[in-house]
């Protein structure tokens, strides 16, 4: 890259990232990190802007970061990333997104986090849910490497749902993170299961009025609207070793065990899972939903309210056991990390038109990418559909193993994307399959 073009990207990435609303002064420590000298004049000039920012991104073109992280990743991952090397810094802490690789609808993002001060970035970093990449609407992120030396964690954040990314400036945005993780496995309720309540109290829930859950009886209790559920706070069991939960309620309620969990404030980032052991030592696990709303305003919610439940008859429940796996985390930190730039794939997407129907969907487009095969139609996205789905090779090979596959929907528009666990050479993908249809790619 010239440097001219690295100059006006640099402007560029400047203006882009000055942020003057108050919503985000109330997160930010109050700190003006000062930023480092240079005798480029046009970086003067932008740092005598920068001075009234609470967070400074400054450029780490001289830094060899890129290089560094390519020791990180496979050969094959490496030849689609493009170098970024973007700097912030906010409370002491320097964030640097190095590289990034993306197609239309997803990007994937390398960033470190280095403590400059102090000692509040470990190996168990987490983002807590409090990070963004603008234009996408589902996040996942995840520890890569951690140097115990210069206390540096790298990080892989990976971004869904987003429109023609390609070529459009993103900002990736981190507002905190938390550290010290402690875990606490195979936890004993100490609870014998064959004395519970076979008629608690009970009252019927609204499942409209719920923040989420998961497991398989959750759709079903969505589509059924009301349930019965455990009353709260009829009791007030300890869990051993847990100063952050307890058991409020426990009972057989419509034929199954419901285990009402009451999460305190204590602690950042409470959670865990219940499960339930037999003679054998296998685990069952259940069904969980909060019962906290995003609107609720009672004092009593300001503990998380959850409803477990094992799909299992109270004859079943003779020798098993009630555990749990817990974890929480000693220390969150804030400030107010971002770096603007803009989103250029090394390699570009191909993209063919089809008219495919499945249960409950129309194909009317299929696009491969190195980050792998998106699925674009109308309908409704269901479960039911068990799309079999495979590349194949111009060699006449056969590629289908896909590790992750998200699903979004808006107003009826469904985008299914099928993401193998290393980068897709596309170059190689003469079609997809897509249940014995064949969309064929021009190579």
């Amino acid at each position: 890259m010239d440097n001219n073009k690295k100059i006006q990207e640099v402007i560029d990435s400047r203006l882009a990232s000055l942020r003057f609303d108050d919503k985000f002064t109330g997160k930010t420590v109050s700190k003006v990190v000062e930023p480092g000298t240079t005798k480029k004049p046009f970086a003067v000039a932008i740092a005598a802007c920068l001075c009234i920012v609470l967070t400074i991104p400054v450029l780490a073109a001289t830094i060899p970061s890129f290089n560094s992280f390519l020791a990180l990743v496979s050969p094959q991952i490496a030849q689609k990333l493009q170098p970024i090397e973007m700097v912030s810094e906010a409370n002491g802490i320097k964030m640097e997104v190095v590289a990034a690789m993306n197609d239309d609808d997803t990007a994937v993002v390398y960033l470190t986090m280095q403590d400059l001060t102090g000692n509040r970035i470990d190996k168990s970093i987490n983002l807590f849910n409090d990070y963004s990449i603008t234009g996408t609407n589902m996040m996942t992120s995840e520890v890569v490497a951690f140097d115990q030396k210069t206390k540096t964690a790298t990080l892989r954040l990976q971004a869904s749902g987003g429109s023609k990314l390609n070529g459009q400036k993103v900002t990736v945005r981190i507002n905190s993170f938390v550290s010290g993780r402690r875990e606490y496995k195979e936890v004993d309720m100490g609870i014998d299961l064959g004395v519970i309540s076979r008629n608690p109290q009970i009252t019927v829930f609204d499942m409209n009025n719920s923040s989420g859950g998961g497991g398989t009886l959750f759709k079903i209790f969505k589509e059924k609207g009301n349930i019965n559920i455990l009353k709260r706070d009829e009791m007030n069991l300890l869990i051993p070793r847990i100063n952050f939960a307890q058991i409020s309620n426990i009972g057989l309620v419509d034929h199954r065990l419901h285990v009402q969990i009451k999460w305190s404030g204590e602690g950042v980032d409470n959670h865990g899972c219940l499960y339930l052991t037999d003679a054998a030592g296998n685990k069952i696990y259940p069904s969980n939903i909060s019962l906290n709303t995003n609107t609720s305003e009672k004092a009593e919610d300001t503990c998380k309210y959850e409803e477990v439940i094992f799909d299992i008859d109270k004859a079943e429940l003779a020798g098993s056991e009630l555990k749990g796996d817990f974890v929480t985390y000693d220390r969150q930190t804030r400030g107010n990390w971002q770096t603007t730039f803009k989103m250029e794939a090394v390699t570009k997407a191909q993209e063919a038109d089809c008219s495919i129907e499945s249960e409950s969907m129309k194909i009317n487009s299929v696009s491969i990418s190195p980050l792998g095969i998106t699925i674009k139609g109308r309908g409704q996205a269901s479960r039911s559909d068990n799309l079999d789905i495979s590349a194949t090779m111009t060699d006449g090979s056969s590629m289908r193993n896909f590790g992750t596959i998200n699903t979004y929907t808006d107003d009826g528009r469904i985008t299914i994307k099928y993401m193998p666990d290393s980068p897709l050479d596309i170059e190689r993908v003469s079609a997809v399959n897509i249940n014995g249809n064949i969309v064929k790619f021009n190579q």
